[in-house]
């Protein structure tokens, strides 16, 4: 069984401001009163740990450039757990700088079946013979258009944006519950004047007869179409 628990750092360097939220997992059989030593489990937080890292770095990187101008820097990370199972697990951590007005994010996802002791990859979710990027395309494609509007985004550049102008592919980062497949987009990713961390909501029940044997049996399980 798969256990989530929080570290927090908080910490202040010449102007920035660290509060850093770290998700470290565990592994505990079901019996037991002890977490059990798992080479997958201690692999993963290692990655997680190296990605707070090279953002904090990348915080402290902006600061050397903006030092002149004496700008605090708040750097945050969140977490949320979209799925857990025993073995299975989806999580998605949002690494934002934030420095005056401006708030630059971007989420990656950590996807992973510890039963089988691998990465879970976006086209794991779909059948092998599905174009699942072109499908998911439309379903971005139809939920951007109606952030353009809310977003007050010139009807002229509304018109010229098309589905090929949506940068996805196999590689793509992203998080899933048992309901809804979640695609985010950092700032200004989609569009320059889109300045928030989008994050894509699809629900499986749309895109169900594309899904794989596996996603069906061991991610949604029963879903009402």
């Amino acid at each position: 069984m798969i256990l989530v628990s929080r570290e927090f750092l908080q910490y202040e360097e010449d102007f920035i401001k660290y509060y850093i939220n770290i998700p470290k997992l565990y592994y505990k059989e079901k019996d037991d009163k002890d977490y059990t030593k798992n080479e997958m489990i201690a692999k993963v937080n290692q990655i997680i740990f190296e990605d707070i890292l090279i953002f904090m770095d990348i915080v402290e990187d902006s600061y050397n450039l903006l030092n002149k101008e004496r700008i605090f820097i708040d750097s945050l990370t969140e977490f949320q757990i979209g799925y857990k199972s025993n073995d299975i697990i989806s999580l998605a951590i949002e690494f934002s700088q934030l420095s005056g007005f401006s708030d630059i994010s971007y989420l990656k996802g950590y996807n992973y079946d510890f039963n089988l002791e691998r990465e879970i990859h976006l086209k794991d979710l779909f059948k092998d013979d599905s174009d699942f990027l072109n499908i998911l395309k439309k379903y971005i494609f139809i939920q951007v258009k109606k952030i353009f509007i809310e977003f007050g985004v010139y009807k002229e550049e509304l018109d010229y944006f098309e589905e090929d102008n949506i940068n996805l592919d196999e590689d793509n980062t992203f998080y899933f519950t048992n309901e809804f497949l979640v695609l985010p987009f950092s700032s200004c990713e989609i569009h320059k004047e889109i300045l928030n961390l989008l994050e894509i909501k699809i629900p499986f029940n749309k895109i169900y007869y594309y899904l794989s044997e596996y996603t069906i049996k061991n991610i949604v399980k029963k879903i009402i179409l």
